[in-house]
């Protein structure tokens, strides 16, 4: 089948009556697929089970793609009947930039011609459906460096697609790659591949050779089959395994003959003579029409005849024109091919031609007035040539290999930098593709030591490795002379820090940071950061010192000394130290005994009256029966204590429910006054609330054992007639409304240094549920208007008890339904609905956008008028490097353009894709701490 896409028609005459003939496979015909095994055939069933191996009835063998590749889900499709090789496929549904397959046999050599064949049947009923209304699957196949076509298929089709192209190999194998179109469109598929070899000598190979091009096959079409005759013709009668698509034609328009056809008059293109023995013949003039191509793109057509009709036995008596979009194509002569060939032999015709601005190539025969029978037509081939791509140097992909297998990145495929916009998401590669300039593997949870072949990139100016697992010594990378930055903080790199990174001159950002580097730092690399001509961050390595405080500087490994026998000073030292040492552990024993005696005494009288509750009683978690296990966090301050109250306590603090501050998920919020002066926030549960019992006192429980300065704190609870809630009172209301809401709208703008308070207080809040509790709690709806404001304009985290069965992580049963609030909710976790602590990082990327840019999480874009994501508004400003094309302008201009910088640094690698590409929360924090830095560390005359 070749592309349902092309929709090729023919009309004979003008007065007929369209005869539309779909281009396309039917499934039952499975079993025809290639052609005898041989040298050069390789075939490929995606999908299956990686130790099959399947033999057609036409002897060939199918190969499991399990050992070619890792990635992507095998999916069984329903019982079709259509044979193993379309029961299954490969669902590529990552966030890579292509998946490729590396196609390889005895016969695959630079400058042999190839075709290659990609089939996809999507079948009904998919656990999947497309991202576009129109019910059309879209994505990309790629044929090494070059972009080969931009598939669509529409969903719950049951039709099997074949995609052909002619290629010439560049290297010993060829690179079958798929991508999405766009980051978020659909995911590609693919159901098998086959690989067959071309002989130098056809046509379209000699004209691939002449032209440097390849060629994208848009249909093999034989014509003027009755209804009777095949669907399509391959092997055995060709033996180059193309599928000749039959479109067959009523009894009075077709022309058929069991004679020999004498193929030596034009052999080169190895046509099967059985498509030569049949023509389609109009009446005067028919019309073969090509539809959905690719607008005013240049193509490629060849024609087949073979004069079958015994009555045509003289020149002249069968004459025609050929007319391509209107204007003549035989432009050397009419056609006559019994003048040329005679009877019974196949004669070819082949022209350039371009396709109209609708993307369509209409070919009209018509006949000569003096010519005796009408024109007629065996079989059409026709192509689109493409532009051919050089391959990334062989040295660099090379090098990038070597750097694969160092840090276990083997999943990335094919060319690493080619086509442009689908080479690896991690490298920046130069326009010219003569080397490669950015190589950015932050927070990829890699493993290993820093590759020394980085050495051999010498065209590179950013090195980002930071947030991973490296370990071991910075190598050398001194032949890195164009170098801007270098960060490799956030590992377990050792050693010392080597003295020849002074030595790049182009380097103006060093990062070592939190790693286990000793030793002396080079005096030269210091003296360049005093004189701002480099910003060198070294702090979170304990054994590293500088040279004025060298004597404090713990010894690398590599320079420790045997140790010495200790001299008898030396040794009553030690003596009393180990003696003060003992009797201190003693003490400190014996005060943590009397600590803990109070500590059970005071929570066994606090049990009996019931007003005071830490963490639960005894009878009320036993009345819970909660199949979660508890929940630890630290610190937990000893005099912070929960109080229970009685609903008539409630009704007299909210004045009968009178003050209404809001409505949330779990109910109306009141304001209160309790007995002891303090303004509370009373949250009733409403009608429509789903929680039980049970529920609600594992909320109580959880939320007992969470004290932190950056979490909205629980005072209180009621669960008598009704569950109640009572929170610390946040006067300033939330982030939301200083952003967006009545706070905005009276000219109370936030100044860009508050924004930065608040959300290094929200950071901290969620690093404590992320990275302070075991099992850690999961937000699963972070948002502004869940970041609350105190009086001083200090920042709390609300809204993180809703339930603790949906916050915990751990091996729970999934929650059925997306949680979250739109904009801010993680696209992976709407995929798959696995709650990890991501999905809050990914959430808070929003959020820095959002203060940054003063914008709402999902708004209309003017002047369209369309609705789109901060993130998705955001990103395609970020190259330009125009910090005012992205921040609120109601600031005014009043931040430090660096530290503004960082946050958004900071936010694109909380939205990363995938997920384990982001960084931790901790992570986030302390690069948040850095931007507050910078902000601080400039006076308001920067601005």
């Amino acid at each position: 089948m070749r592309e349902v896409k092309h929709s090729h028609t023919i009309m004979a005459s003008v007065s007929s009556s369209a005869l539309f003939l779909s281009v396309i496979l039917q499934i039952s015909l499975l079993w025809s697929i290639g052609s005898s095994q041989k040298t050069g055939f390789t075939s490929i069933d995606c999908g299956s089970d990686y130790a099959s191996v399947y033999t057609d009835e036409d002897n060939i063998q199918w190969l499991s793609d399990g050992n070619l590749m890792s990635e992507g889900t095998s999916i069984a499709l329903p019982d079709t009947g259509n044979g193993p090789v379309l029961s299954t496929m490969r669902l590529f549904n990552g966030s890579q930039s292509k998946y490729c397959y590396s196609l390889s046999n005895s016969a695959v050599k630079a400058e042999a011609f190839f075709l290659v064949r990609a089939s996809i049947f999507p079948g009904t009923n998919l656990p999947y459906t497309p991202k576009n209304p129109d019910g059309y699957f879209r994505f990309k196949m790629i044929i090494d460096a070059d972009q080969w076509k931009d598939v669509e298929i529409p969903y719950g089709d049951e039709t099997w697609w074949t995609f052909d192209a002619y290629v010439r190999a560049k290297r010993s194998e060829i690179d079958v790659c798929f991508a999405r179109i766009t980051p978020d469109g659909d995911a590609p598929f693919i159901s098998a591949l086959a690989l067959r070899p071309l002989p130098s000598t056809l046509t379209s190979t000699i004209v691939m050779n002449g032209t440097n091009r390849f060629l994208v096959c848009l249909g093999h079409s034989s014509y003027g089959v009755p209804q009777s005759g095949p669907s399509y013709i391959s092997y055995p009668d060709d033996t180059l395994d193309r599928y000749w698509i039959s479109h067959k034609a009523p009894d009075s328009s077709l022309n058929s003959t069991q004679k020999t056809i004498n193929m030596s008059t034009d052999s080169i293109d190895q046509i099967p003579e059985k498509i030569l023995q049949t023509t389609f013949t109009g009446f005067r003039s028919f019309i073969s029409s090509w539809v959905g191509l690719e607008a005013n793109a240049f193509h490629y057509v060849q024609f087949y005849f073979a004069e079958i009709e015994p009555l045509v036995n003289t020149t002249g008596m069968r004459v025609f024109n050929i007319f391509a979009n209107g204007d003549l194509l035989s432009t050397e002569g009419s056609i006559d091919v019994f003048a040329r060939v005679g009877a019974n032999a196949v004669y070819s015709y082949r022209k350039p031609v371009t396709s109209n601005a609708t993307g369509a190539i209409v070919f009209t025969f018509t006949s000569l007035a003096n010519s005796t029978f009408p024109p007629f037509l065996a079989a059409a081939e026709l192509f689109e040539f493409r532009q051919i791509n050089a391959l990334t140097p062989a040295p660099i992909v090379t090098t990038v290999e070597a750097i694969k297998t160092t840090l276990g990145l083997g999943r990335y495929t094919g060319d690493p930098c080619l086509p442009v916009g689908y080479g690896y998401d991690w490298l920046n590669c130069s326009s010219d593709n003569t080397g490669i300039t950015a190589i950015s593997l932050s927070n990829y949870q890699t493993n290993g030591s820093i590759p020394a072949e980085l050495n051999d990139l010498t065209t590179l100016t950013e090195v980002r490795m930071n947030g991973n697992n490296l370990k071991g010594e910075i190598p050398d990378l001194s032949a890195l002379q164009v170098l801007e930055t270098l960060d490799l903080s956030n590992n377990n790199l050792s050693g010392s820090i080597p003295s020849y990174l002074s030595t790049l001159r182009n380097l103006k950002a060093l990062y070592l940071q939190n790693n286990n580097l000793s030793g002396v730092i080079p005096s030269a690399l210091l003296q360049r950061s005093q004189a701002s001509l480099l910003t060198f961050k070294f702090s979170g390595n304990p054994s590293l010192c500088d040279s004025i405080n060298i004597t404090e500087c713990s010894p690398s490994q590599s320079s420790l000394q045997a140790p010495q026998p200790l001299s008898s000073k030396s040794r009553s030292s030690t003596g009393i130290i180990v003696g003060i040492s003992a009797a201190g552990v003693l003490l400190l024993g014996i005060a943590i005994g009397f600590i803990a005696y109070f500590i059970y005494k005071k929570k066994n009288s606090t049990l009996h009256n019931g007003t005071v509750h830490e963490g639960l009683s005894q009878v009320e978690v036993a009345e819970s029966k909660s199949p979660v296990s508890p929940i630890v966090c630290k610190p937990i301050p000893a005099e912070q204590h929960v109080r229970r109250f009685s609903y008539r306590e409630i009704e007299i603090a909210t004045n009968n429910f009178t003050t209404r501050l809001g409505q949330g998920g779990f109910g109306p919020v009141y304001k209160g006054w309790l007995d002891d002066g303090r303004v509370a926030a009373i949250k009733v549960s409403s009608k429509v609330s789903n929680q039980g019992s049970k529920e609600f006192l594992n909320e109580i429980d959880l939320l007992s054992r969470l004290h932190h300065k950056s979490l909205v704190r629980l005072l209180g609870y009621s669960n008598e007639e009704k569950q109640v809630l009572v929170y610390e009172f946040m006067s300033e209301g939330s982030l939301f409304e200083h952003l967006h809401g009545p706070y905005f709208e009276h000219n109370s703008v936030l100044p860009w240094i508050t924004r930065l308070r608040i959300i290094l207080n929200a950071a901290e809040g969620l690093s404590y549920l992320h990275e302070g509790c075991s099992p850690q709690i999961i937000h699963r709806d972070i948002k502004s208007s869940n970041i609350l404001l105190n009086a001083q304009m200090e920042a709390k985290i609300s809204d993180f008890g809703i339930s603790r069965n949906q916050l915990i992580s751990g091996t729970g049963s999934l929650p059925t339904a997306v949680m979250g609030t739109p904009g801010y909710v993680d696209p992976e976790y709407i995929g798959s609905l696995k709650m990890t602590e991501q999905i809050d990082v990914y959430s808070f990327g929003v959020l820095l956008f959002e203060i940054v840019s003063g914008r709402p999480p999902i708004f209309e874009s003017p002047p369209s008028k369309q609705t789109i994501s901060i993130t998705n508004w955001v990103k395609p400003l970020i190259p330009r490097g125009i910090i005012d094309d992205i921040v609120d302008p109601s600031l005014q201009g009043q931040y430090n353009v660096e530290s503004v910088w960082k946050v958004v640094e900071v936010a694109l690698m909380c939205v990363e894709m995938p997920s384990f590409k982001r960084p931790r929360i901790s992570q986030v924090y302390r690069d948040l701490k850095e931007a507050m830095e910078i902000e601080t560390s400039k006076s308001q005359d920067s601005y």
